[in-house]
C-alpha cells in the first residue's frame, strides 16, 4: 500500500504553526496562559483566533487517517503496542518532566506565588483544582493531545476494524457512497456542533475531537471520499471567504459567545461550519501532494512528534524572560518565535535523537544499526 505524503506534509505543517501560535499566545487577549505580556497585541490576537479554530482538528484529522494505513499494516496486537509506546509512554515522561516548568514560570507571574521549583513540584502533583495550568496547578498542559489520542486509539479499534472487515459488504459500500456525497459530507457539521454541548475536561471536548479523528480516518477508507474532497475544495475555500468574516465580526462585536442563547447557538454553528469547511479544503487540496516526498519529510516526520513534545515549554521559558525586556512588541514575539523553534529542535538533534533512553521516553523510533565498516577502512 502506498504511503500518502500528503498526511506527513499537512501533519508537519500543524506543528510548524504551533511555534507562532503559542508565542501569540504570550500576547493576545482571549484567555489566560502561563506567561503574558504586559500590554496585548491586537494583531497577534487575530492571529491566534484565526489559527485556534481549525489547526488541533486538523492534527486529529490526520491522525485518524494515518490511523487508517496503520490499521491495514499491522494487528491489532501491534497497533496497540505501538499506540503504548509511541502516546502513553511520552505522555507520562512528558507530563513527569517537560509541562512542570510551564507552571512554574506562571507562580513567578504578578501575583503568583514565586518559591523554589522543588517546593513548587510538591504542589503541582498535589493540585488538580484547575487542569488548564495557568494558576499553577497540575495539568497535562499541551500533551492533552497525546492523552486523546491514545485513548480514541483505543476505543476506536474496535469499529475501524469492523469496518476495514466489511469494507466489501453492499451495505457498507452504499452507506460510505452516501456520505461521500459533498452536501451530505458537509452537513456533517451539524453533529459536530451539537456534540460540543458535551462535557469538556480542561476545556478539551473529547467528543469533539473524536468525532474529527473518526472524520479523518473515514476519508481514508473508501476513494469516494478523496474524489469528494478534491471536488469540495475550492467550493470550501470560496464559501470560506464569506463565513470567516461573518464569524469574525461576530467574535469582535460580542466576544466568545457561549451557552445556549440563540446567538451563542449561531456564533457556535458557524465557527464550526468553519472548521468543517477548513478540513475540507486543506485536505482536499493537500491530496496534490500525495506522491510528494522531500528528501527532509523523514527526519522531519521523525522530529515532529518530540519537537511537539518540548515546544510549549520551551515558548514558555524564552517568554518568561523576554516579555520583561523593555522591547517593541513585535520585536519580543519574533524573537520568542525564531529563539524557540531553534531550542526546540536543537533539544532533538543534541539529546532527544542521540540518547537512547530519551528516544525511549519521547516516542521516538529505535535508532537505525550502524553502518558494517569496509575492510581495510
Amino acid at each position: 500500500m502506498q504511503r500518502r505524503y500528503d498526511i506527513d506534509l499537512l501533519r508537519n505543517l500543524g506543528i510548524l504553526l504551533l511555534f507562532p501560535f503559542h508565542a501569540a499566545r504570550i500576547f493576545d487577549v482571549w484567555d489566560p496562559f502561563y506567561v503574558k505580556n504586559v500590554a496585548p497585541s491586537q494583531g497577534l490576537s487575530w492571529l491566534v483566533a484565526l489559527i485556534a479554530f481549525w489547526f488541533m482538528p486538523l492534527l486529529f484529522w490526520l491522525a485518524g487517517s494515518a490511523s487508517w494505513y496503520a490499521l491495514r499494516r499491522r494487528t491489532d496486537r501491534q497497533y496497540v503496542g505501538e499506540r503504548f509506546s509511541r502516546l502513553f509512554v511520552p505522555f507520562v515522561a512528558g507530563t513527569l518532566i517537560v509541562v512542570p516548568p510551564q507552571g512554574y514560570i506562571a507562580t513567578r507571574m504578578p501575583g503568583g506565588e514565586p518559591g523554589g521549583y522543588l517546593e513548587y513540584l510538591t504542589r503541582f502533583f498535589a493540585d488538580f483544582s484547575d487542569l488548564s495550568g495557568y494558576t499553577g496547578a497540575f495539568t497535562p498542559a499541551h500533551l492533552w493531545f497525546i492523552l486523546y489520542l491514545f485513548v480514541f486509539s483505543l476505543i476506536g479499534l474496535p469499529m475501524f476494524r469492523a469496518l476495514i472487515r466489511r469494507l466489501d459488504d453492499a451495505p457498507v459500500r452504499r452507506a460510505m457512497g452516501f456520505l461521500s456525497r459533498p452536501q451530505v459530507f458537509v452537513l456533517l457539521f451539524v453533529p459536530l456542533t451539537a456534540v460540543q454541548a458535551l462535557p469538556a475536561p480542561g476545556g478539551q471536548n473529547p467528543f469533539y475531537y473524536f468525532f474529527i479523528y473518526a472524520a479523518g480516518f473515514l476519508a481514508c477508507a473508501h476513494p469516494d471520499f478523496e474524489g469528494m474532497l478534491a471536488k469540495c475544495r475550492f467550493p470550501a475555500l470560496l464559501a470560506l471567504a464569506v463565513t470567516v468574516p461573518v464569524w469574525v465580526w461576530m467574535l469582535d462585536h460580542f466576544g466568545n459567545l457561549s451557552g445556549f442563547s440563540p446567538a451563542a447557538i449561531l456564533f457556535t454553528l458557524l465557527r464550526t461550519l468553519n472548521v468543517w469547511l477548513t478540513l475540507i479544503a486543506i485536505t482536499g487540496y493537500g491530496l496534490k501532494l500525495r506522491h510528494v516526498r522531500p528528501s527532509w519529510l523523514r527526519y522531519a516526520n521523525e522530529a515532529a512528534f518530540p519537537v511537539y513534545i518540548v515546544h510549549q515549554t520551551v515558548i514558555v521559558v524564552i517568554g518568561w524572560f523576554i516579555v520583561q525586556q523593555d522591547w517593541n512588541l513585535y520585536v519580543k514575539f519574533a524573537v520568542i518565535l525564531i529563539s524557540s523553534f531553534a531550542a526546540s529542535c536543537l533539544l532533538y538533534e543534541a539529546a532527544i535523537r542521540r540518547l537512547a533512553p530519551l528516544r525511549l521516553l519521547f516516542g521516538v523510533k529505535s535508532a537505525p544499526p550502524p553502518r558494517a565498516k569496509m575492510k581495510g577502512t
